[in-house]
């Protein structure tokens, strides 16, 4: 997994609708401001958007990942992996969220973004993320206080 940098991933979506572009640059913008989040980019997947916990704010040496998004240019979908299970998703309207096939995935859903979700439903995903920050984050401190 190799890191990009937020203009190669970006560069990557010049053939993506605008408001596909718009998409991630609404998320990445909203958790740039916040000091406890890292938002990073990988090579995978032609380019993808990771949003983690930095790993001091809960006292380790390494990020946490709570969420994984990247462009599907076949099918014009956003493919996005969270932390929070295909029902808690649901909570948020997003009805259309799967259990990852793998069982060693640390993510708990995978989820297709139709076109209006991508085009209409940023907010809302924004807030499904913030959710997902917040129950991994209580997940880890909880273990850490029992061990």
């Amino acid at each position: 997994m190799s890191k990009i940098s937020p203009e190669v991933f970006f560069s990557k979506l010049h053939a993506a609708p605008h408001a596909a572009r718009g998409f991630f640059e609404s998320i990445s913008t909203h958790f740039k401001r916040k000091n406890d989040i890292c938002v990073h980019h990988t090579g995978t997947n032609n380019g993808d958007l990771r949003l983690a916990i930095r790993g001091e704010i809960l006292e380790q040496k390494r990020i946490r990942n709570f969420a994984t998004m990247y462009w599907q240019s076949r099918n014009r979908m956003v493919f996005a992996r969270t932390f929070l299970t295909p029902d808690e998703l649901s909570v948020f309207g997003f009805d259309n969220g799967t259990v990852p096939r793998s069982a060693s995935e640390p993510l708990n859903s995978d989820i297709q973004l139709t076109e209006a979700q991508w085009r209409y439903g940023v907010a809302d995903f924004i807030k499904a993320l913030e959710t997902a920050k917040m129950i991994l984050a209580t997940s880890i401190i909880r273990n850490h206080r029992v061990t």
